[in-house]
């Protein structure tokens, strides 16, 4: 098997504007969202979340499916759901960037290829891929944003969904789906590179975007003690600003520059902010992940802030492509 596309496994739809909803499945929750537009304005149509027992997922390998079924049938019945856009695990992802020369669009997929067997530790006949054009270089070239995934995976989610009868639109990896939920619609030329911390109960995720498309990513377990772990957490960060600042492509380029940490997750902590602010020299803020939905100074959600943090994935999933941020 040739290495894929990831979106041709996904039928073009028959019609572009209908309801859908964003569901995320996580090691202890599967949530769902969905929006509705009252003219040019969005709001909450429907939503939930369901725990999920210990054990049944376990850093996003799926140990039980007949269990993760059950919770979505009943997600679906409670819902009305029909049609979903779903998140998949960040732990099973690769995420890189890359160097290829300018070729055609028919030749792309090559080129990533040759690219992938550098930065990924499997054959590209075992996964299944998505890219981004992000520069055109003067030398020539283009860079790339490439996030891959095992079929096997991809394959597996497409069998559940099938199986609970909702029709599933796209899968995304994680980490791009908590991009588009924080990071605010503007014009790519305007946006700053960022790093979001996203935590869950057991791990964080460590995500660096560029124009608002995730460039580099890293999951921390922060199981045991919570002290202890966010010192490791902090060290974490600490690393990944030194490899991300000398990589050869960021060197003396400011617009690769981290200017922000985002944090946002399930398993926020009150003193997360503070502690991060006082071993970080980056400007550290909380994230709004109602920031391309709504102004939560004019519509007040039926989610309180604190539990919203762990919609990120969800709500990035549920934007329309016409609040998304603009090319």
């Amino acid at each position: 098997m040739n290495l894929k596309d990831i979106s041709s496994i996904f039928p073009a739809p028959k019609f572009l504007d209908f309801p859908f909803a964003g569901l995320s499945i996580s090691d202890s929750t599967v949530r769902c969202i969905q929006f509705g537009r009252k003219k040019d304005t969005l709001f909450i149509e429907k939503y939930l979340e369901v725990p999920i027992p210990p054990g049944v997922v376990d850093s996003g390998q799926i140990n039980k499916r007949e269990v993760v079924v059950s919770i979505l049938k009943k997600l679906k019945n409670d819902l009305g759901l029909n049609y979903v856009k779903v998140s998949l695990p960040e732990e099973k992802a690769y995420i890189f960037t890359a160097k290829i020369p300018v070729v055609t669009q028919d030749e792309i997929k090559s080129a990533i290829e040759s690219k992938m067997e550098e930065s990924v530790p499997v054959s590209p006949n075992e996964l299944l891929f998505d890219y981004k054009l992000m520069e055109h270089g003067q030398e020539d070239y283009f860079i790339v944003a490439v996030s891959a995934l095992p079929i096997t995976l991809v394959d597996l989610y497409v069998d559940i969904f099938k199986e609970v009868d909702l029709s599933l639109l796209s899968l995304s990896v994680e980490s791009q789906a908590v991009v588009r939920s924080l990071v605010p619609k503007v014009s790519r030329a305007n946006l700053d590179t960022v790093l979001v911390v996203n935590f869950g109960f057991e791990k964080v995720g460590l995500y660096v975007a560029v124009d608002g498309v995730v460039h580099f990513t890293s999951t921390v377990s922060i199981k045991g003690d919570y002290s202890k772990n966010l010192e490791l957490l902090s060290q974490e960060i600490n690393k990944l600003f030194i490899y991300w600042h000398t990589l050869s492509q960021n060197v003396g380029n400011p617009k690769k520059k981290i200017k922000q940490i985002i944090v946002c997750g399930e398993g926020f902590k009150e003193e997360i902010i503070p502690y991060l602010t006082a071993n970080s020299q980056t400007p550290v803020v909380l994230g709004n992940v109602w920031t391309n939905v709504f102004d939560i100074n004019d519509s007040i959600p039926d989610i309180s802030f604190n539990n919203s943090l762990g919609y990120a994935t969800s709500i990035g999933l549920a934007l329309p492509s016409s609040v998304l941020i603009q090319e």
